[in-house]
């Protein structure tokens, strides 16, 4: 029973595989890990099988040890979905004073695909909310002209969001950049809208009061802006670094690639924490 179940996951691993490099071609990043996933899976469906048949040939330490090591990976994988899925919120928070949205890959100087869900989520939300600061974050990456940040100016603008709107934050290359150059770029302009408000207020008649240049309460006043498969470890980076106030709001991602996204982004979370991000 055990050697069909392992090889059954091998052979769904490895027509996931093959679907991936159909749909989106060889360039999709870490597709080859289902390979390895389908490796690793029927080279333990194929010991257990030896041993049950020939158990003088093949030690049962060999067996048992690989097959604690799926079980493992398997229990870690799960909880690590369950937090990624888990934490998606159902409905944006309006009214945040400023949004960052991450940026993703850029293809001849257009959006990729999970790029325009992303912005296209923040094109909603900044028409709804034309109060809110919208921080683009990402920088230049080898080969290409623009920055991902001006390529995502040029896609809002395209889609009606004012450029005053836009504040571009260029010099990211990953998400703990994008979020660490985010938040010094959101202080600076915090500070200097202060610097404005007192200078406002120190113009106004005596009798207008100064709370008509406050924003309501909110409980949150920055929002983070990403794919659904990757806001948990956006926001996890993000309180690392501090930022206590923060809300997240959820791009959608490709239907078929987002069980791929999500066990890709499940490894980056693992690796996140190990190198102390998290």
């Amino acid at each position: 029973m055990l050697t069909w179940i392992l090889a059954a996951g091998a052979v769904i691993c490895l027509a996931y595989f093959i679907i991936i490099l159909v749909y989106s071609g060889m360039g999709t990043a870490s597709a080859f890990m289902w390979l390895l996933f389908a490796g690793g899976l029927g080279i333990t469906a194929w010991c257990v099988w030896y041993h049950q048949r020939y158990p003088r040939k093949l030690p049962l330490r060999l067996p048992v040890s690989l097959v604690t090591l799926c079980g493992a990976g398997v229990v870690i994988m799960l909880i690590l979905q369950i937090l990624i899925i888990g934490r998606v919120p159902q409905v944006a928070e309006s009214g945040l004073e400023y949004v960052i949205v991450l940026g993703a890959s850029v293809k001849e100087e257009q959006p990729g695909h999970t790029l325009r869900l992303r912005l296209d989520k923040a094109a909603e939300y900044a028409l709804q909310n034309p109060e809110t600061i919208m921080i683009l974050s990402g920088g230049r990456t080898e080969g290409q002209a623009e920055t991902e940040a001006e390529v995502m100016r040029r896609y809002l603008l395209e889609k009606g969001v004012p450029n005053e709107q836009m504040v571009l934050e260029t010099n990211s290359t990953s998400t703990m950049e994008n979020i660490a150059y985010s938040r010094i770029l959101i202080e600076v302009l915090k500070k200097e809208k202060q610097e404005e408000h007192h200078q406002d207020e120190r113009a106004l008649p005596a009798y207008l009061p100064s709370v008509m240049m406050q924003r309501p309460d909110s409980s949150h006043e920055i929002g983070i802006l990403t794919s659904n498969f990757h806001l948990y470890r956006a926001m996890q980076i993000a309180r690392k670094q501090g930022m206590v106030r923060i809300s997240g709001i959820a791009s959608p991602s490709d239907r078929i690639l987002f069980v791929h996204f999500c066990f890709r982004d499940g490894l980056a979370v693992l690796k996140e924490r190990l190198a102390g991000n998290l």
